[in-house]
């Protein structure tokens, strides 16, 4: 089995479990793995931390998000999706029920007024989704490739730090060339 079947096998495994999951479920999950987060010294000391917006089934980043907005101590960016270039651009936001419109593939994200490129120098910390992550931190995404593509343009002082619930934890994920791994996973395990 070549390395994108074995892709195909895991998204679809992890997928199905993702759907399956109750509501409450995830919200409990994802409050732990909140608070795990916030107890790192990388997040504590950031003054610049990068969120994904989370799926409805994902690890939920938005009660953490909108914390983060409200407390005022660092700047706040997210992804927006240039489908023309296939990549993903940093861009500050301010108050998420304003500055957030549904964009590409359903995801929330800055309406296009807002789109100015975060300086990726500022940035300290990234916490990046994915569907499947392992022990060395290679991630497996939805296979796109635009969290690959950004990461890779990240200054090597920006922490990666991936945020999954136990069920999305291996000893080994199917690894292609152009796979970025994470410096860490934070999940509920």
């Amino acid at each position: 089995m070549d390395i994108d079947d074995q892709k195909a096998k895991f998204r679809r495994l992890i997928l199905e479990k993702l759907k399956g999951q109750p509501q409450e479920a995830r919200h409990l999950k994802s409050d732990l793995i909140s608070k795990r987060l916030q107890e790192t010294p990388d997040f504590k000391r950031s003054k610049a931390v990068m969120f994904y917006v989370s799926l409805s089934s994902e690890v939920d980043t938005l009660p953490l998000l909108e914390k983060e907005l409200c407390g005022k101590k660092r700047c706040v960016v997210v992804p927006w999706v240039d489908r023309r270039n296939e990549t993903l651009v940093s861009v500050e936001i301010h108050d998420w029920k304003k500055d957030l419109v549904r964009g590409a593939y359903g995801i929330l994200e800055p309406h296009g007024d807002l789109v100015r490129p975060f300086d990726l120098n500022r940035l300290d910390l990234v916490l990046v989704p994915g569907l499947a992550f392992d022990r060395e931190g290679h991630r497996l995404g939805r296979g796109k490739g635009y969290y690959d593509r950004f990461l890779k343009r990240l200054p090597r002082h920006v922490k990666r730090f991936g945020l999954a619930f136990d069920f999305q934890l291996f000893e080994a994920t199917p690894v292609g060339n152009l796979d970025v791994p994470v410096d860490r996973v934070i999940s509920n395990r």
